[in-house]
């Protein structure tokens, strides 16, 4: 059977990878350069270390020198960061966000991925396989499942199992789940060697870890407990087996912010500072949500994640809003937040996060090695840690603090509290309120990872958010339950019609934003 090859499928398979300066001929022309055989390529990680460098960067896409912010602005600003409630676009094309979706933005977090992402990985298994680097192999596995995880959670069946074979037929999400989760194994038990041995992986090109092969295995484990979490209402056993799995490796999971998987390179800065600041005198506000919690609780990162406006005060954006103007939503009147110093890192991965999916597995009855009370409280307390605040235990004492109700500032969108949620633990309370505690202070602290911080709260239906003040999606979106996933690229229907024939009949319902992903089975609250 003739196939019909997605140009995004193809760019994967044979992209070049394009930030590290790799070509086809790489390997003549490092040796025309440096003067080196093929087995010191192999050994000093020549071949590799470029590659390596963009399976990082294609985590969460930003500025390098190559890249550009709105690369991060269309795949995450615009989608995940506006739907998950922590910013919201002051854009003249506002709709995005009362959930009326835009191909020209919804579609980049799958070709730009399957373009860097798998085609860089599709590049480096070539050359790992060629010099023989089985370790140096697990790591990029475990790197492809971190970026690639994100397209699924964001889109649903995906083209997965079978990386350069020039398959252009998606699998459905349990099946992608699976090979996530048998990667992930994998890669674990070859790296958990490499780090037992105490030898280091490409250390001078790791962006992340330096080539600390035992923090690679703490952040695989974490990885395949977050994907394990993001199971649970689907394959309950699956999560599980794997999670626990996660605890009981010898090297265990992120538990303190020194292993944090973050990049920081000199130079860089977040985009959310540089689409809030730079971008048409800022593209992008702190959202109602973020607002309503954050002053609700008087949480002290509030001025760590964003800048007071000139009263002083945080003062967010209502998202699907539609003003005759938005200069009183870009000005000091209303201004919220260029990010500080403190988030210029790209955080894939916090210890805090760890904590409380961990606080979650053990509400659940699983052996996560301590309690839900103390992984909640300890969650917290990283949070605190990792962005210099003072006053953890005060907070976590609070047994009154409430979200706020959300005032505009502009008066024009106001909006109730959407929760009663407090936060000091209680034992007496149910196992749902417990529930919204730990997605509520989870949800706070992964800021700004929108990509997780969305998928979790289509998972658990937790924070509660403040709705859009219009939807514009024409009876697609249900207003109380919000978008549930994005719609492919419209491409994809011309370009490769039998893998988005197979993605849709995968999907079990209509290519909408309305449709549940087959993870998204928590019923809803309401």
């Amino acid at each position: 059977m003739k196939q019909n090859i997605s140009k995004y499928m193809l760019a994967a398979v044979a992209a070049l990878t394009v930030l590290a300066g790799c070509t086809k001929n790489f390997e003549e022309l490092a040796k025309n350069v440096y003067g080196v055989s093929d087995e010191q390529m192999a050994q000093d990680g020549l071949a590799l270390g470029g590659m390596l460098q963009q399976l990082e960067r294609s985590v969460i896409i930003y500025r390098d020198g190559t890249w550009l912010d709105s690369d991060y602005q269309i795949m995450y600003n615009l989608c995940a960061e506006t739907w998950c409630g922590y910013m919201a676009p002051t854009l003249s094309d506002g709709h995005n966000a009362g959930w009326d979706v835009n191909d020209g933005w919804h579609r980049r977090m799958f070709t730009v991925k399957y373009q860097y992402a798998m085609g860089g990985y599709t590049n480096f298994e070539t050359a790992a396989l060629e010099y023989g680097m089985e370790n140096e192999l697990a790591l990029a596995k475990v790197l492809k499942v971190a970026s690639m995880h994100q397209v699924a959670d964001y889109y649903g069946p995906i083209a997965y199992a079978h990386t350069g074979d020039l398959s252009n037929l998606y699998d459905p999400l349990d099946q992608v789940y699976v090979q996530f989760f048998d990667e992930l194994d994998e890669s674990i038990e070859i790296l958990e060697k490499v780090a037992a041995s105490g030898a280091k992986l490409l250390e001078d090109y790791d962006l992340v870890y330096g080539g600390d092969a035992a923090k690679w295995v703490r952040f695989a484990n974490s990885l395949r407990l977050r994907l394990a979490m993001r199971v649970s209402y689907a394959d309950p056993s699956l999560a599980r087996e794997e999670a626990e799995k996660s605890i009981g490796s010898p090297f265990g999971v992120v538990v303190a912010n020194s292993d944090n998987a973050v990049i920081a390179e000199p130079g860089v800065r977040h985009p959310i500072y540089t689409i809030n600041v730079e971008f048409n005198d800022a593209d992008t506000q702190v959202g109602a949500s973020l607002d309503s919690y954050l002053n609700g609780y008087n949480d002290p990162r509030m001025f760590l994640y964003a800048k007071p406006a000139g009263d002083g005060k945080l003062h967010g954006v209502r998202p699907g809003i539609s003003p005759s103007s938005w200069t009183n939503y870009k000005n000091t009147a209303a201004k919220v937040s260029a990010p500080n110093a403190g988030i210029y890192k790209i955080c894939w991965l916090n210890a805090a996060e760890v904590a409380f999916l961990r606080a979650e597995g053990a509400l659940k009855g699983w052996n996560m090695g301590g309690t839900a009370q103390e992984f909640y409280e300890q969650g917290i307390k990283l949070s605190f840690e990792e962005w210099g605040a003072d006053g953890a235990a005060a907070y976590i004492a609070n047994k009154t603090a409430q979200p706020a109700a959300f005032r505009d500032n502009v008066a024009r969108a106001h909006a109730n509290a959407p929760s009663t949620v407090t936060i000091a633990w209680n034992n007496g309370d149910s196992d749902e309120k417990k529930l919204e505690k730990i997605a509520t202070q989870k949800w706070i602290a992964l800021f700004p990872n929108s990509a997780e911080a969305w998928a979790e709260y289509r998972r658990l239906h937790y924070p509660v958010l403040i709705a859009p003040a219009n939807n514009f999606s024409n009876g697609v979106v249900n207003t109380e339950q919000g978008i549930r996933r994005v719609p492919y690229p419209v491409s994809e229907q011309t370009d490769n019609p039998e893998g988005y024939a197979s993605g849709v009949a995968a999907l079990g319902g209509a290519d909408n934003a309305g449709v549940r992903l087959w993870w998204d089975a928590k019923p809803f609250n309401n």
